[in-house]
């Protein structure tokens, strides 16, 4: 379930609007993007790990993940037909529903787990995005595919 975010869609939606279980809402889609970047940047082979960058990154992936889950969740209830089980996006958010659960590694004592955790969590910030920002035909694909 891997989604890429075109240039042109980045311009398109800098700031996009998302409608959620709340309302309409902002996204600063450029924003969440860099963190995303940062997040699965390669670090080179023997350098120490940073616990204050993990840090720093695990509260923004938990924030942006935060924000994207509940209108990712939203939009999926309203796509799918009545009776229809949750189908292969709907466990992925339930998989990503269950990682805000437990708390993140601390990257003090197990930098290398918190490395692990922010690489994941930066993986499913981009497709919720991706989610997030389908338009409505891709959204009609999706639900032709299933």
């Amino acid at each position: 379930m891997t989604t890429a975010i075109s240039s042109a869609m980045l311009k398109q939606h800098a700031v996009a609007p998302a409608d959620g279980p709340e309302g309409t809402a902002p996204l600063d889609v450029v924003a969440i993007t860099r963190t995303v970047s940062a997040a699965l940047r390669p670090i080179p082979d023997g350098a120490t790990l940073n616990p204050r960058a993990l840090a720093d990154s695990i509260t923004l992936l938990a924030g942006h993940i935060g924000l994207l889950l509940p209108i990712a969740e939203c939009t999926h209830r309203l796509n799918r037909p009545a009776g229809a089980g949750p189908g292969l996006v709907g466990h992925g958010l339930a998989y990503v529903h269950r990682r805000t659960q437990y708390a993140p590694p601390n990257p003090a004592d197990y930098p290398s787990c918190a490395y692990t955790w922010v690489q994941e969590s930066a993986r499913c910030v981009q497709q919720l995005l991706g989610l997030v920002l389908a338009d409505n035909r891709e959204r009609q694909h999706a639900a032709a595919a299933r």
